[in-house]
């Protein structure tokens, strides 16, 4: 099977400098979800529930995506070889030289080292069970959301290139493996593996599904024509269904602190479904076919240096250097100040350097791509 080919000329051409800067705020909105400012006591709780709803960053991600993978991927040819090895280029020194130092840290702080523990995440599987889905990196769990949407995407792909018919499909037919998963896995408990429905629909691919397809979507209607379709109001139309999804969750957030709206039923629908077919889906569209100021402050440089580095910031932004930088500096905006100059700092020097080398050392020069994936 092989898959859409491109070039660094091709990958220049799919570069689009707002959805860079829609990652920034993606990886804000994760921050202000795990260290909510608002307390209930001080701000109310309409205020600490909108804030404490921010997770929907995640489900940006995912949609993100979908749809930047589909649009380099869906309408060219290219050696799955060279898929593959991009997707580890980008995606994996970072995340196996953090994950290490972490336990590292971890076992220099007297805590007790599992080598099962680190297996699981350096493999990305520990996302398949409850048991293990916050080990290491914490927020990691949805790298093996992201890896299991990559190793599935050539195959999807292929599908939708033969019948667009499949859009729909495949993530109706994800659903229906994860939820007979959960009623297998009931039969015989291992380490929470697909251990229950709200784990399924929360850290899990065929839960999530929906997410990345609404994304491989819309790039597809923008391979196939429907480009010319800029109503101008698309971008704000998105924006507002982003906020009224987040108002939701908001008012599904129980009366204390962590009740979080997306552990109910309808809040998970919301989640996964109507977020980003009403919200996200028509953001992305109007970023990249409209012009407006959205776009133009997406693409400014603060934004798209932050969204550059945003996959660093996301996984160094909780976990042992965020409490250690805590520690030292006392200041909890001391600290996120330090975190995005870590992250760029961890961009710069260990990231894309390596991504370029991995890229070469494959026979294929780097692609100036830091919009296309996380």
């Amino acid at each position: 099977m092989q898959m859409p080919q491109n070039s660094t000329a091709e990958a220049r051409r799919d570069y689009f400098p707002a959805l860079t800067g829609l990652r920034a705020v993606a990886a804000g909105l994760v921050l202000l979800h795990h260290f909510n400012p608002f307390a209930p006591e001080r701000f109310g709780w309409r205020l600490h529930s909108l804030a404490a709803e921010t997770h929907i960053g995640v489900t940006i991600f995912f949609v993100l995506s979908g749809f930047l993978i589909g649009y380099r991927y869906l309408g060219r040819q290219v050696e799955l070889r060279r898929y593959f090895a991009n997707r580890f280029a980008r995606i994996y020194p970072l995340y196996f030289l953090l994950t290490t130092l972490t336990f590292a840290v971890l076992r220099w702080q007297g805590k007790p080292f599992f080598l099962v523990e680190y297996l699981l995440n350096i493999t990305f599987l520990r996302g398949l069970f409850e048991q293990y889905v916050y080990t290491g990196i914490g927020q990691g769990w949805s790298l093996t959301v992201e890896e299991m949407f990559y190793l599935s995407a050539p195959l999807a792909f292929w599908l939708v290139r033969r019948n667009a018919r499949w859009l729909w499909a495949l993530p109706l037919a994800l659903v229906a493996l994860g939820v007979g998963l959960v009623l297998l896995c009931r039969l015989h408990p291992w380490h929470g593996l697909f251990g229950s429905f709200d784990f399924l629909f929360q850290f899990t691919y065929p839960g999530r599904a929906v997410e990345f397809f609404v994304g491989v979507g819309l790039a597809w209607g923008l391979r196939r024509g429907a480009s010319a379709w800029a109503p101008g109001w698309l971008t704000y139309a998105g924006s507002a269904g982003v906020l009224l999804c987040l108002g939701a969750l908001s008012l599904l957030h129980g009366p204390q602190v962590g009740a979080f709206g997306v552990l109910r039923p309808a809040g998970m629908f919301i989640n996964n479904a109507l977020l980003p077919l009403l919200g996200v889906g028509p953001l992305l569209w109007g970023l990249v076919q409209e012009q407006t100021w959205l776009g133009r402050l997406l693409s400014s440089r603060p934004l798209l240096l932050l969204g550059k580095s945003s996959y660093a910031f996301y996984l160094i932004h909780m976990g042992v250097l965020q409490e250690l930088l805590q520690q030292r500096l006392g200041s909890t905006g001391l600290t996120v100040l330090a975190l995005y100059g870590l992250s760029i700092g961890l961009y710069w020097l260990i990231e894309e350097p390596l991504n370029h080398w991995l890229r070469r050392a494959l026979g294929r020069p780097a692609a100036p791509a830091p919009a296309l994936d996380h």
